[in-house]
């Protein structure tokens, strides 16, 4: 495979990103075409530049492939993704990390990105409330780059600006302490600086800066920090808890609208017989059964609960799915006899037939979301409290949550209680291994059936990844983690 420093990285640094602008500018300017002073001379550059910085959330396992992580821990079955199975068999080193390689990947190239948006857009006289909204919002995309990096590597390279030649970036990596002081000073710069809206338009605004701070102080077991950001983010009333189980994650069912939303990474539907940009949701998930619900995960619903029927099905005979009028899709194959609708609009068959090349796939990626929100405020009030929390508000905002799903509202919340909502209501959406990790409870998912007789195998090394052998080879300066 192509080494990231010389292939990867390089390219973003000294190509693509050289001007920060759009797939789209590149493609109408190719680099070695582009004159000097022919970019950033206007606002308009600026504005393209940043839209590059944008468009590297779209990067392998950013995106809606984040929802195959799940199947790293023990929520589904990664048909399709060899690599993720491995991890699901216990095997993760440097030679087959190929999922852990390629966000990597991606979010040093989003780095890239953005470093060099932020060393050129200077150069276009701005009005300064301006220039700072639009530095604030490049700094919030590269500190969700570094937080995925360091939840998932610990200490990993620090890259503040753009390296002037390939030496410059054999580095030795910094503390995961040093990586998080680096993310604070972006997140609190955006936090000062972002536009005190909803959000809306595909922009990050104030409160998606700090439902990212408050996901970090999560992941960190900051309890204040996590009931300040979220409380802070509930009390600006900018937002509410969609009243239906559908809109959040599908176009067609509202998702424009949908008052949850806080942050999302941005798609376009079309109808031109081919799939929209690289949103693939429909096609992996539900047409080709790419990633199949475990029973252990749909056992852990109760019975009458909504978001069973609303998010998946049950298949039999593991190849057709049959909505309530008794259309029949078929799908190519659900191993575990559980098929994953949450992403798809299952009732327009026009999407699936007769090719799944004429699929929509166009669907927002939602990252933060209210009732994530709302989650992370009662498990920080119980905690705080030891284990058991009969907070009023920590209470109303999960049962706020059940009361939607059709199930009884909780008069206590125990430890376990919180986990379980977060896992049947987050379930796919990127953050199941998330919390495996951060709660240490790798061990607890071992011997779990996971398809047919696989059952799931846990090695506590896997609490962090494992640099590829290929960085390690090119940047000498990197140090393999511990145990690999």
């Amino acid at each position: 495979m192509k080494t990231f420093l010389n292939h990867i990285l390089l390219p973003a640094l000294f190509v693509a990103t050289l001007t920060g602008c759009s797939d789209d500018f590149l493609d109408k300017n190719p680099p070695q075409e582009i004159a000097a002073g022919q970019f950033w001379t206007s606002e308009g550059d600026v504005q393209m530049g940043l839209a590059g910085c944008y468009a590297r959330l779209k990067g392998t396992y950013l995106t809606w492939h984040r929802s195959y992580f799940d199947a790293a821990a023990d929520n589904g079955w990664a048909q399709h993704y060899g690599d993720i199975r491995l991890m699901q068999s216990g095997t993760l080193d440097p030679a087959n990390s190929g999922a852990p390689r390629a966000l990597y990947t991606s979010c040093y190239t989003g780095i890239a990105s953005c470093n060099t948006f932020l060393k050129n857009f200077t150069k276009v006289s701005l009005p300064d409330a301006a220039a700072k909204a639009y530095e604030a919002e490049a700094r919030f995309l590269r500190a969700m780059f570094y937080f995925e990096l360091v939840q998932h590597w610990g200490g990993v390279v620090i890259y503040k600006e753009v390296p002037s030649d390939i030496e410059q970036l054999k580095i030795a990596k910094s503390t995961k302490e040093e990586v998080y002081k680096f993310i604070e000073e972006d997140l609190n710069f955006a936090v000062a600086n972002l536009p005190d809206d909803a959000y809306k338009s595909g922009h990050a605004v104030k409160t998606s800066a700090k439902a990212l701070q408050a996901r970090i102080a999560l992941f960190q077991s900051k309890w204040d920090d996590v009931i300040s950001l979220t409380s802070s983010i509930i009390a600006s009333n900018k937002y509410s808890l969609a009243t239906d189980l559908e809109s959040q994650f599908i176009k067609g069912k509202g998702q424009a609208s949908c008052p949850e939303i806080i942050f999302s990474i941005k798609y376009i539907e079309t109808r031109d017989g081919r799939q929209s940009g690289d949103g693939g949701q429909e096609v992996e998930f539900f047409r080709w059964g790419g990633l199949a619900p475990t029973k252990d995960l749909i056992d852990e619903y109760e019975t009458g609960d909504l978001r069973l029927k609303k998010w998946y099905y049950y298949s039999p005979n593991k190849t057709t799915f049959e909505r309530e009028d008794g259309f029949k899709f078929q799908t190519e194959f659900t191993a575990t006899n559980y098929g994953l609708i949450k992403f798809a609009a299952i009732w327009d068959p026009g999407r699936f037939i007769p090719s799944e090349r004429d699929i929509l796939t166009g669907h927002d990626i939602v990252l933060f979301r209210l009732s994530d929100i709302y989650l992370m405020n009662a498990e920080a009030q119980m905690e705080k409290a030891g284990g058991t929390t009969a907070d009023a508000k920590a209470l109303s905002y999960v049962n706020a949550i059940r009361s939607r799903a059709g199930v009884p509202a909780f008069t206590t919340l125990t430890r376990a209680l919180v986990r379980k909502e977060r896992r049947r209501e987050l379930a796919f959406e990127g953050l199941r291994l998330f919390d495996v990790v951060r709660w240490r409870i790798g061990k607890d998912l071992n011997d779990k059936l996971i398809h047919s007789n696989i059952r799931l195998k846990w090695d506590d090394k896997f609490y962090i990844w494992p640099f590829s052998q290929s960085e390690i080879d090119i940047n000498t300066a990197l140090k393999q983690n511990e145990g690999y």
